[in-house]
């Protein structure tokens, strides 16, 4: 009598198993979509289905970006290692899911250990020293919500809290919205790339910069053996930008330094600047820039503007409504209580202070009432609540108040 097994071929007959773990330990504290986007690829990996990223998207209705997120937040844990295909491009890779029994216990056989999840801890005085370096870069306090966001990133994302704030630096550097609603998306993106620590965010945003190469060009011309300074770039910027120049032109004008002592590139400038003048006449044409730099003093003047106009109307609120004051400090001091609760994982004290809060809210609100004034009346005077006079919206782009200001500022140079 002979027996035929049956060939199982049929995806839905298979078993994925998960280990206890996995369940207990990592994901309660995990976000819904990642434990989703995880248990997918574990299964996919089972059966050595070979979806890529956009696939597993599609299959789960979900971002791209989310994937990538979540694959970045699970190798942060220590549950799965990346492989990527290239260096240069950090969207291909393999996920490879590691034994996390092994990784506690050890492996009976000899195989090589696990390293262990990743985590990064504060102290109070850490957290508050981060606080205040990011208040620092921006040039404004912490919003509602900012500083349990920025914990939020260290225990999600495992982050360095020095690449966190060398993204705020960055954000507002670049004139891009420093708001951690936006500064989110961009640390998001950066983890989702592997860029854990600041040497790996510093070499991808060289990769990134427009001109990195022409740089790199000048000074290896020059026989500078070190990286350009902010003011050497911006000063680079204008002879491939504004006097649009070739690099060859560029470097026959390096040319020019052999045989000085000390070659500088003010040196170089000065050469580039006569030819500009010689093949467009001496007279440069500022008005653009003038234009611009009009528009931001616009902004400027509606910022000191409306901070006078807020501080004067909380004086006059508070001397009124002393509770109104005392209730702002609370708020305040919750929120960063909130940031420490979420760094130790204490769900329970939590809720507590998110209902402390609300309920001092709604104080807050019947006591303006009250008063007659608005809800809002001790918060921040905005000329343009949406970029909060800023000219640059949340997302990274420009508000559509800025084409009115444009405006005002080509009247007032035509001296209307």
């Amino acid at each position: 009598m002979g027996f035929k097994g049956h060939t199982i071929s049929n995806y839905y007959l298979f078993d994925t198993p998960v280990e206890n773990l996995f369940i207990s330990e990592y994901m309660p504290a995990a976000p819904g979509d990642y434990v989703k986007i995880y248990l997918a690829g574990l299964g996919c990996s089972r059966l050595g289905i070979q979806d890529d990223i956009a696939t597993m998207a599609r299959k789960l209705g979900c971002s791209v970006a989310l994937v990538d997120e979540a694959w970045a937040y699970w190798e942060a844990q220590g549950v799965v290692r990346r492989t990527y295909k290239s260096r240069e491009d950090r969207s291909n890779y393999d996920v490879e899911f590691l034994s996390l029994r092994e990784a506690a216990f050890g492996s009976r056989t000899g195989g090589a250990a696990v390293a262990p999840a990743k985590t990064v801890n504060l102290d109070d005085a850490a957290l508050a020293r981060l606080y205040k370096n990011v208040e620092q870069a921006t040039g404004r306090l912490l919003e509602n919500g900012e500083p349990v966001e920025i914990a939020g990133w260290v225990t999600d994302y495992a982050m360095d809290p020095d690449v966190i704030l060398l993204c705020y630096q960055y954000c507002t550097k670049k004139g891009k919205s420093n708001r951690f609603k936006y500064v989110g998306t961009i640390l998001k993106d950066w983890k989702a790339k592997g860029l854990d620590t600041v040497s790996d965010v510093e070499e991808h945003l060289s990769e990134l910069d427009r001109h990195y190469d022409l740089y790199r060009k000048v000074f290896h011309q020059m026989g500078f053996r070190r990286n350009p300074t902010e003011a050497e770039k911006k000063l680079m910027d204008t002879w491939f930008d504004d006097m649009n120049f070739s690099i060859d032109k560029v470097t026959e004008a390096c040319n020019k330094t052999t045989g000085i002592s000390n070659p500088n590139l003010n040196y170089i400038n000065s050469v580039l600047r006569g030819w500009y003048d010689e093949e467009h006449g001496k007279k440069e044409d500022n008005s653009e820039k003038n234009l611009f730099a009009a528009v931001e003093q616009l902004y400027e003047d509606d910022r000191k503007n409306n901070e006078d106009k807020t501080e004067a109307l909380r004086r006059e609120i508070y001397g009124k409504l002393p509770r109104v004051k005392e209730i702002t400090v609370e708020l305040r001091d919750i929120n960063f209580k909130l940031s420490k609760l979420v760094l130790s994982g204490n769900r329970a004290g939590l809720e507590k202070e998110r209902s402390r809060m609300e309920a001092l809210r709604e104080e807050k609100k019947a006591l303006l009432a009250g008063a007659g004034y608005s809800e809002d009346a001790a918060d921040n005077i905005y000329t343009c609540r949406k970029c909060r006079d800023t000219g640059i919206l949340e997302n990274g782009e420009r508000c559509s108040c800025y084409n009115e200001k444009l405006q005002i500022a080509r009247l007032q140079a035509k001296g209307k």
